[in-house]
């Protein structure tokens, strides 16, 4: 009943923005902070993205936890982003921090260090061999850093590498 006083209660305008916004949702996840962005750059109030965002969460178009298990996997797995940046990032979209730590637990401790461990394989092999070794670890731990690994995996990993 409450969604069908919700949708009553909607204007045409504001029907078809849930009708695009039902579309976008589809296509791939989506988060509460995202679906709100783009309802805003098709015009709509803040009053009336509120209304379908709620629809969206309630319909099950929109759901943090699934979004957060979603981002995770694709950021960790295909962007090979270390668990810093991931968390940065769902954070900035305002996933509840829960969601985030359950998320990470998807992706096991010895499938994350074979991720990083490619990722600074492929690296490596790009530096100047003529370069100081001192340099080169240097480059590679700012590298690593800066894709989101913590410190103390990088600082494990350097040794392995015979660096």
């Amino acid at each position: 009943m409450y969604l069908c006083i919700m949708v009553q209660n909607m204007s045409d305008e504001d029907m078809s923005l849930l009708v695009k916004a039902e579309r976008y949702c589809a296509n791939e996840e989506q988060c509460r902070t995202s679906v709100r962005k783009k309802l805003c750059d098709w015009g709509a109030s803040v009053e009336a993205s509120t209304k379908i965002v709620n629809r969206l969460v309630d319909q099950g178009f929109v759901d943090e936890k699934r979004f957060a298990r979603y981002y995770c996997s694709c950021k960790l797995r295909t962007q090979k982003w270390g668990r810093l940046k991931v968390i940065y990032q769902l954070r900035a979209k305002q996933v509840p921090p829960k969601y985030i730590t359950e998320a990470l637990t998807d992706v096991t401790d010895e499938e994350y260090r074979s991720i990083l461990r490619t990722v600074a394989d492929d690296k490596w092999a790009t530096y100047d061999p003529d370069e100081p070794l001192v340099k080169r670890k240097a480059k590679l731990s700012t590298f690593l850093a800066s894709r989101g690994y913590e410190s103390e995996v990088i600082l494990e990993l350097l040794p392995q590498m015979g660096c």
